[in-house]
């Protein structure tokens, strides 16, 4: 890549309307299939639309992209991509790059994905106050500390702010503390974690008619940490494992989506060295000078603000 790459990179998760099969009675919101439909029909009045190769041609071989270049991005591998997000693009002709994380027929939900669950089943209030209950004195001391440290980022008494304080003291500072105890509260108050994250998740057998169709994939790491949380060791292997995972669905070099975004200086590094040549962020940006810094839109949120594409 010999100069920046122009390109408009829409990232999506959850794309489902209440009650159908993507949804699953979870109660996770998400985009709703209306609301992407309609945002495909503005992004093509403006943009051309291309795929995985295309961009991957432009940043090894410098081929150039058409004009307002958009690709679709969807991350984590869940079952909306197939259900709804696959079908409406192979109506469209689209395809679209699917981010997905090494997830194995016995392993249960990631982290993040157990905490959506519990927030959309006990609320944001009682689900912190479920956990403090079952953590020992020092474990609830490095939660509050947490809380006081991310309050910083989160001031406000909003639904939202709360939601993102309560997420980031799990998914970063108690992580390892918490995730078997939410385990056990998924179990206690959802289901089988294993069962539901055998359907949450694509499966093999949907991957393969996606790729048959035009789709293609990523890797989203293994566990779905914050990169800037573990160690150098530790980012190797999550990368590794996704490039293990990806050898399974379709021929390299692959993209990567860093998970929650968060950054890492070694990271371009462990990524070349597993076979990846690029990698997607989610800071907004439509111009990019490092094929391992590539930002996205939020296709969520352009929805809800009404903002540009370009």
């Amino acid at each position: 890549m010999n100069q920046p790459l122009d390109l408009t990179a829409m990232m999506y998760h959850y794309v489902r309307d209440l009650g159908d099969e993507a949804e699953a009675g979870s109660r996770i919101s998400g985009m709703t299939v209306h609301a992407f439909e309609a945002q495909l029909d503005e992004i093509s009045k403006e943009h051309t639309f291309v795929d995985w190769p295309a961009v991957r041609s432009a940043l090894e071989e410098d081929k150039p992209l058409p004009s307002s270049a958009c690709l679709l991005t969807f991350d984590d591998g869940v079952r909306d991509h197939y259900i709804n997000a696959f079908m409406i693009l192979r109506e469209r002709n689209l395809s679209g790059l699917f981010f997905v994380l090494d997830h194995r027929v016995n392993d249960g939900l990631v982290l993040g994905h157990k905490i959506h669950y519990l927030l959309a089943g006990l609320g944001v209030d009682e689900l912190r106050v479920t956990i403090l209950e079952r953590l020992d004195s020092a474990q609830r001391e490095r939660f509050m500390s947490a809380e006081k440290k991310y309050q910083l980022k989160y001031p406000g008494g909003s639904l939202d702010d709360r939601i993102n304080l309560l997420k980031a003291v799990l998914q970063r500072d108690s992580s390892i503390e918490v995730d078997p105890l939410l385990s056990d509260l998924f179990e206690m108050h959802i289901g089988s974690e294993i069962e539901i994250a055998r359907s949450y998740y694509l499966n093999p057998e949907q991957m393969k008619e996606m790729t048959s169709a035009g789709m293609h994939f990523g890797g989203h790491s293994h566990s779905h940490p914050w990169f800037d949380w573990i160690d150098t060791e530790q980012r190797d292997d999550e990368i590794r494992c996704s490039a293990d995972y990806l050898r399974q669905i379709e021929r390299g070099p692959w993209a990567f989506a860093y998970p929650y975004g968060s950054l890492s200086d070694d990271s371009p590094y462990l990524l070349r060295k597993h076979g990846f040549v690029a990698a997607f962020t989610t800071q907004a940006q439509l111009r990019h000078s490092d094929p391992y810094y590539i930002g996205r839109l939020d296709g969520e949120e352009v929805a809800q603000n009404g903002q540009a594409y370009a």
